[in-house]
């Protein structure tokens, strides 16, 4: 999986995911959202890293950025844990929907990278949905 880096399509650049993350509520000054913006481009280079996210994404990401698997994996906890308990509520129970049950609190980071994924990778539906429940 870590051979397959390309140029990553428009939908996954980082201009709209991390106006996703803004929009979310997760600030881009802290590691999460740089670490979460790149994790979203793997998965959209490999939708495997999405099944083996401890064995091989936060490997992969921490390559990139020269830290510890469990740096990246407690800084991308950090980011979530802000943008859910700090962040556009609204904005994020629409974007999630009912994919995460907001009683058990804030989604794992699987969860989390998941949910975003298939958001950006279904944008346009996502948005007329969006626009609807406005």
């Amino acid at each position: 999986m870590e051979n397959r880096e390309r140029d990553c399509p428009d939908k996954f650049g980082d201009a709209k995911i991390q106006d996703i993350l803004l929009n979310i509520g997760i600030p881009a000054n802290i590691y999460g959202f740089l670490y979460i913006t790149y994790a979203l481009q793997l998965i959209d280079q490999d939708p495997e890293y999405m099944y083996h996210v401890t064995k091989y994404l936060y490997v992969s990401i921490a390559k990139k950025f020269k830290t510890t698997t469990s740096s990246v994996e407690r800084s991308i906890r950090h980011a979530i844990s802000v943008g859910w308990l700090k962040g556009d509520i609204e904005y994020t129970n629409r974007m999630f929907r009912n994919s995460i049950n907001s009683k058990k609190g804030v989604p794992t980071n699987s969860q989390f990278l998941a949910r975003l994924y298939y958001y950006v990778k279904n944008e346009d539906d996502e948005t007329r949905v969006l626009i609807h429940n406005a």
